[in-house]
């Protein structure tokens, strides 16, 4: 006969149960980002250093992106936040941060508001790190721990969760 706790185990749902896609997040905040900016425009730097270096930081954001997901399709992983996760990914991108999917969203964000000169977009980058923390990453992490114990545990005292 299982144990109370294997018997709760086994109730909880296969998947982190997020708050919210980040995927939605991102976009409703690109799109917020460029409506605010078209109604009160607050420019941070000079126009000629914004064209340099925002899409530097925009490039460098897919690139990084990229990187975890083709680390995640090669260790056999689910990426959506609603799917199982069958395995810890701790090679690529994973060996610097536990979160570089949800990072490479934070700098594009930034990389936007460089490029578009406008600090509406950074100010909603760091809203999205509030965000991500409360209702993705903090519920990634318990399922994690419930369904990997302390294979999880170890990564996460190796692997800071952003960078």
């Amino acid at each position: 006969m299982p144990s109370p706790e294997e018997t709760d185990q086994e109730q909880l749902p296969d998947h982190a149960g997020v708050a919210f896609h980040p995927p939605v997040m991102l976009l409703a905040f690109i799109l917020l980002g460029f409506g605010v900016r078209a109604l009160v425009p607050f420019n941070i730097i000079p126009d000629l250093v914004a064209q340099v270096i925002g899409p530097i930081v925009v490039g460098l954001a897919f690139v990084f992106f990229f990187w975890a997901l083709s680390t995640m399709h090669r260790s056999g992983s689910s990426v959506p936040t609603g799917d199982p996760t069958s395995v810890i990914v701790t090679g690529g991108p994973y060996r610097y941060s536990r979160n570089p999917i949800y990072v490479s969203m934070i700098v594009l964000l930034f990389g936007i508001g460089m490029w578009a000169n406008s600090l509406w977009f950074l100010c909603l980058a760091v809203l999205s790190v509030f965000l991500l923390q409360w209702g993705v990453i903090s519920r990634e992490e318990a399922y994690l721990k419930r369904k990997f114990g302390s294979n999880y545990t170890s990564y996460k005292s190796q692997v800071r969760r952003w960078l």
